[in-house]
């Protein structure tokens, strides 16, 4: 699950579920804290036989609308796609209903070249960023993004944020201001030679432009990690992965390993041994900042199902 900040001050949720034979993004809300969850809409809902709406996204613009985007694909079987879409929706009743405002890119299907996992995020003139991956062939990917400056009615051409430079499989990625200077950090899967890593792109203009890399976590064992995510927790940056590098049974997928953690307290340049917040049987984290020492994770976790958790930072 993904979560804004409402205007209201509640917190706003969006995850795809199935609904007999459609595919969903549901609309949840918490006015507690993350303790406790209601259903309140939802996004979009398609036939799951023939369109795939999945990596939902959600943030509150400060104009008041509430803002989801999504893959929104056509295909004919579950890994056979035709037409790539990367949606914008929006609702200006607090998530209860909403309308489709077109999208952000589009493409169709032409050998290996999909659009994936999109996030939003508002500078702080105003401007709407949207990341996502773009798919050059099997073996490479890049991250790119757009901005609008009308709330989403136009967008820019595509501009590069990682991967441009070399071969590798860049995705998912998660974006978090670093401070209130402009600095902001963007940190993503990265698949080099068999092996999925944590790296990181920099950005010192608010992200527009993402001139440095480096690599956040390389896991053990020549296993694997990724799916991360990012914020910012009283100056403190918190990032979640997947991991099954220490997953008993070798060979087990990246996609239902452990949850992790790693802090910054120095904007990126270090990184904090990981912590294990979900076990083996994790799907997908988010994050969320509660306040200046507490987190809420997000994550599907086998058998339970879609959980929520605070988490408090260790004193400084």
């Amino acid at each position: 699950m993904r979560a804004t900040r409402a205007k209201d001050g509640s917190i706003i949720g969006v995850y795809e579920a199935p609904d007999g034979p459609n595919a969903v993004i549901r609309v949840v809300k918490s006015t507690d804290a993350g303790v406790s969850w209601k259903a309140i809409g939802s996004v979009t809902s398609v036939l799951a036989k023939t369109h795939s709406i999945s990596n939902p996204f959600i943030v509150q613009h400060p104009d008041g609308r509430l803002l989801a985007t999504s893959r929104n694909h056509d295909r004919i079987s579950t890994d056979d796609y035709t037409y790539f879409r990367i949606s914008l929706f929006g609702s200006d009743d607090g998530g209860a209903t909403w309308s489709n405002l077109g999208n952000i890119d589009e493409r169709r299907r032409d050998g290996v070249n999909g659009l994936w996992e999109p996030f939003l995020r508002v500078s702080r003139d105003g401007t709407l960023q949207a990341f996502y991956s773009s798919e050059n062939n099997k073996d490479d990917q890049d991250n790119i993004m757009k901005i609008s400056k009308d709330n989403g009615k136009t967008w820019s051409k595509p501009m590069p944020v990682s991967g441009q430079d070399k071969k590798s499989r860049d995705g998912m990625t998660g974006v978090a201001d670093v401070d209130d200077k402009g600095n902001v950090i963007c940190v993503f899967e990265s698949e080099q030679n068999d092996i999925f890593y944590i790296d990181y792109v920099l950005s010192h203009d608010d992200g527009f432009t993402w001139p440095s890399r480096a690599r956040l976590y390389t896991p053990k064992n020549k296993r694997d990690a990724g799916a991360p995510q990012i914020v910012n927790v009283g100056g403190i940056l918190v990032a979640d992965f997947m991991s099954n590098e220490d997953v008993d049974k070798p060979g087990n997928n990246i996609d239902g390993g452990e949850m992790k953690v790693v802090t910054s307290k120095d904007g990126g340049r270090s990184w904090s041994n990981p912590v294990v917040t979900g076990t083996k049987g994790s799907h997908w984290p988010g994050l969320f900042t509660l306040d200046n020492s507490h987190f809420l994770g997000l994550w599907q976790q086998d058998p339970t199902g879609l959980v929520s958790q605070k988490f408090r930072l260790d004193a400084c």
